[in-house]
C-alpha cells in the first residue's frame, strides 16, 4: 500500500512521525515538514511503519547524505539532515521526551555540537564473519568485517566509514589481509564455529595510535595473525578477548595482552586519563571535555562539598571535579574499571579521591550523606530505589547525565516526587549523524 504523507517531526530513534487517518505512522529516513510518497511496510493496532519511495516536497532541511553506505548501515540515522538541523531535531527531541514522559517544562537550553561532525568516533566495533559468497573462488574463502545492516546481524561490507578516523579503515584491511594471510576464520553466529567474532579498534592516544581488540570464540590466535598487526604502522598494542559463549554480547569475560599496550590515554581538561581494553569511555572525546564543563557548571562546586559520583567508570567526572571540591567518592561495578579509576587518581595525584568498586545500590546503603551527588548510569537509567536512596541523603544538587531521553525523563519524574525538580537541561551532541543525544540534567530541592 503505497500513500502520501506529510512527515510532522522526528521523534525517539530518528523516525519521522506523520498521521494516516488518524493512526500514526513511522518514516525512517524522513525529515520534518516535508511530504513523501511511503509503502507500509508494518502495520499494527496503534501505529504502522512506512517506507520512502518518493521525497514529493522535500524539507528545507534534506542535503545528500555524505556516506555512500548510508540507508543500508545500521549505524547513522540522521544524514540526509543538514548538521545544523540535526541539532534542531535533537533539541526537540529531548524536549518532546522530557514533558511528554516526565511532565519536565521547561526551556531545554540549544544543544551543543562540535565544530567538525566527522571523523569523530575514538572506537569502533566491526563484527566478523566468513562468507564465501562475495569470493569467486572457494579457496579465496576470507574474514569479512563490516557493519551490520540496519535492524539486522547481516554483515554489510565497507571500505569506509566517515565517522570514525581514516586510520581506522587502513588498519581494518590490515586485519583482513592478516587474517586472509595467516588462515584465521570469521565467525558463524548459527554453526557457533570459526573464531574472530569481533574487531575493535580504539583510539589510544592523542597521536592516533590505535589499540586493537580480537574478540575470538576460542582462547587461541594465529601467531602469525598477531605478529603481522603488530607490524603495522599506528597499531600500538593487540588484546584478545575470548567469548566462548552463543551470545549477542561482543566481550568475553577476560583479556590477555598479546603485543604493546592495553591501554588507552583520553586527554580531558588537561588531564591525562586511562582507560583499559575492556573499559567503557565516551567515543567523541572533544564533546567529552564540553560533557565535563557542563557537570562542572552545573554541579556549581564551592571548595567544601562532599561528592558521590555513581556509576564513576575511568573516574572522569569525579578527576574533574576533585580540584575544586573537599572529596569525592565513585562507585563503580566493574572491577577493571575501578582499578583504572584508581591509577587515574593516583596518576594525577587526587588525593581527595577514593573509588568503590560495587553495586551502587549496596553502597549506597552505608553511605549516609553527600554534598552533590553524579549519576551517570546506562542507558536503562536508575533503578527507584537507587533514586529514593540519592533523594534520602538530600544533596544539594544532583547532576544527572543522561545518553537515553526515555528513561532520563522518567527518572527526573520520580525525583519531583521524591522532592527534586529540574532546574536546567542542556543536551551534547555527542554522536553526530546519529539520532542518539547526551543531556545533563540539574536538580535541587524547591526554594533552595
Amino acid at each position: 500500500m503505497v500513500v502520501d504523507l506529510f512527515v510532522e517531526r522526528l521523534v525517539q530513534g530518528g523516525d519521522g512521525l506523520a498521521q494516516l487517518d488518524g493512526l500514526k505512522v513511522f518514516v525512517p529516513f524522513s525529515a520534518p515538514n516535508e511530504r513523501v510518497r511511503a509503502r507500509i511496510v508494518q502495520r499494527k493496532r496503534d501505529y504502522a511503519v512506512a517506507q520512502v519511495v518518493e521525497v514529493v516536497e522535500p524539507s528545507p532541511l534534506r542535503i545528500e547524505p555524505a556516506c555512500p553506505y548510508y540507508g543500508r548501515c545500521g549505524g547513522c540515522q540522521l544524514q540526509h539532515i543538514d548538521y545544523q538541523g540535526q541539532l534542531v531535531v535533537k533539541k526537540a527531541l529531548v524536549n518532546e521526551t522530557l514533558q511528554r514522559v516526565g511532565k519536565v517544562f521547561f526551556p531545554v537550553a540549544n544543544i551543543t555540537g562540535p565544530a567538525a561532525p566527522w571523523h569523530y568516533r575514538n572506537k569502533t566495533q566491526y563484527p566478523a564473519r566468513q562468507d564465501g559468497r562475495h569470493a569467486p573462488q572457494q579457496k579465496e574463502r576470507g574474514l569479512r568485517l563490516g557493519l551490520f545492516r540496519r535492524n539486522s546481524h547481516d554483515l554489510l561490507d565497507i571500505d569506509r566509514c566517515p565517522l570514525q578516523p581514516e586510520s581506522f579503515d587502513r588498519i581494518r584491511q590490515a586485519v583482513l589481509t592478516a587474517a586472509r594471510d595467516s588462515g584465521e576464520q570469521g565467525y558463524d553466529e548459527v554453526g557457533h564455529s570459526g573464531n574472530i567474532r569481533h574487531v575493535i579498534l580504539r583510539q589510544a592516544s592523542a597521536r592516533g595510535e590505535v589499540i586493537l581488540i580480537v574478540v575470538t570464540r576460542t582462547a587461541t590466535l594465529d601467531s602469525r595473525f598477531v605478529a603481522a598487526l603488530a607490524e603495522t604502522a599506528g597499531v600500538a598494542g593487540i588484546v584478545q578477548s575470548a567469548n566462548p559463549d552463543r551470545t549477542n554480547r561482543i566481550l568475553g569475560r577476560g583479556h590477555r595482552l598479546l603485543y604493546g599496550t592495553d591501554t588507552s590515554v583520553y586527554p580531558i581538561l588537561g588531564r591525562d586519563l586511562s582507560a583499559s581494553a575492556m573499559s567503557f569511555f565516551q567515543v567523541n572525546t572533544v564533546q567529552t571535555e564540553e560533557l565535563c564543563r557542563k557537570v562542572l557548571k552545573y554541579a556549581a562546586p564551592t571548595g567544601t562539598e562532599t561528592v558521590l559520583d555513581l556509576y564513576s567508570g575511568v573516574g572522569m567526572l569525579s578527576l574533574v571535579l576533585a580540584d575544586f571540591v573537599r572529596q569525592v567518592t565513585g562507585v563503580e561495578i566493574e572491577p577493571e574499571a575501578t582499578r583504572d579509576a584508581q591509577a587515574n587518581a593516583r596518576t594525577l595525584s587526587a588525593d581527595n579521591v577514593r573509588f568503590i568498586c560495587g553495586d551502587v545500590d549496596k553502597v549506597l546503603a552505608d553511605v549516609t550523606r553527600a554534598d552533590i551527588v553524579l549519576l551517570d548510569p546506562p542507558r536503562r537509567g536508575c533503578l527507584p530505589d537507587t533514586l529514593s536512596r540519592v533523594a534520602g541523603m538530600n544533596p544539594r544538587r544532583i547532576v544527572y547525565v543522561s545518553c537515553n531521553p526515555a528513561t532520563l525523563a522518567r527518572d527526573l519524574k520520580l525525583l519531583e516526587q521524591l522532592g527534586y525538580e529540574a532546574r536546567a537541561a542542556e543536551p551534547i551532541d555527542m554522536f553526530p549523524q546519529t539520532a542518539h543525544v547526551e543531556t545533563v540534567v540539574q536538580l535541587a530541592r524547591p526554594g533552595s
